[in-house]
């Protein structure tokens, strides 16, 4: 207990709010045989927003941080209609707002002014409620829990504010009815944050 408080006296704690953007996509070559996807000659990809906080404890070099975030993720499917004059182009969007929690690891190199680091750690996303067209999709066919592996990197400028990129590879199958195919597609996301150090 002494080794634990001496090393608690020596610690830097982190509290701060993140803001951001996602681009999240899907990571899949075998996506086309769903029958409503079959319609559409296009998976797309969707840039949606990202906040919350963090709270994180350094040990000089190396630290832990949590985060708390809220997240818009999802695709949306694209249909040139042929032979229209216009070429109108019709879509249609599964978007869900998430609540992720994420826990990383962080190593820092310790410079005067500026503090770069690399993190990398777990994502869960708990998906809260998701906009979509019944007619088209079947969102009973998706399974919307996320968990995935967190990697990234930014830096910290004179102890204040924080620039983080990210990559979240998925690491579960989003598409739950039953296929002959055996290639799973996974939701997959790249974050750009600037986060704001409260102390």
């Amino acid at each position: 207990m002494c080794v634990l408080f001496a090393s608690l006296a020596f610690a830097q704690f982190d509290l701060g709010i993140k803001l951001g953007a996602n681009y999240s996509y899907i990571q899949s070559e075998q996506f086309d045989f769903q029958e409503y996807i079959d319609e559409f000659s296009d998976l797309n990809n969707i840039t949606g927003f990202v906040g919350g906080i963090f709270a994180g404890i350094n040990f000089g070099s190396f630290g832990i941080q949590a985060e708390g975030l809220f997240s818009v993720e999802g695709f949306y499917l694209e249909d040139i209609i042929d032979g229209d004059p216009a070429d109108a182009i019709e879509n249609t969007t599964i978007m869900t707002n998430y609540l992720n929690a994420a826990l990383l690891a962080r190593y820092n190199f310790n410079l005067p002014l500026v503090q770069p680091y690399l993190c990398a750690g777990i994502n869960i996303g708990i998906p809260l409620d998701t906009e979509f067209d019944p007619d088209l999709i079947n969102i009973e066919d998706f399974n919307l829990n996320k968990i995935g592996f967190a990697f990234g990197g930014g830096v910290k400028v004179f102890n204040m504010v924080d620039v983080d990129l990210r990559w979240v590879k998925g690491l579960t199958d989003i598409y739950t009815a039953e296929t002959d195919e055996e290639d799973a597609r996974f939701a997959n996301l790249i974050r750009l944050s600037l986060g704001l150090y409260i102390f």
